[in-house]
């Protein structure tokens, strides 16, 4: 994890590596059963160290609030014009 960042209560999900156009698929299946299961998710993103466009809509869709972001993370969501939706 990342300084001060903490998990938000509820269920959390550490994701990690490369979330490419070839992890989407894997990515889809691992959040629809994380938001089966639970009705709020949180995703540790601190080990991320690439997010395409395709997973990024993921992440999106998936409506899971996200701690403790990766600087390669940071850099993404800035490149897409999404920093507002980063935890500070």
């Amino acid at each position: 994890m990342s300084e001060a960042s903490s998990a938000p209560q509820g269920s959390s999900l550490a994701l990690t590596g490369r979330l490419d156009s070839a992890a989407a698929t894997g990515l889809k299946e691992t959040l629809e059963k994380a938001l089966a299961d639970h009705t709020a998710v949180s995703l540790d993103v601190s080990g991320v160290t690439y997010i395409g466009g395709l997973c990024l809509q993921l992440l999106l869709a998936s409506g899971c609030s996200l701690f403790a972001p990766s600087e390669q993370v940071k850099e993404a969501y800035t490149l897409f014009g999404l920093a507002e939706l980063l935890p500070e």
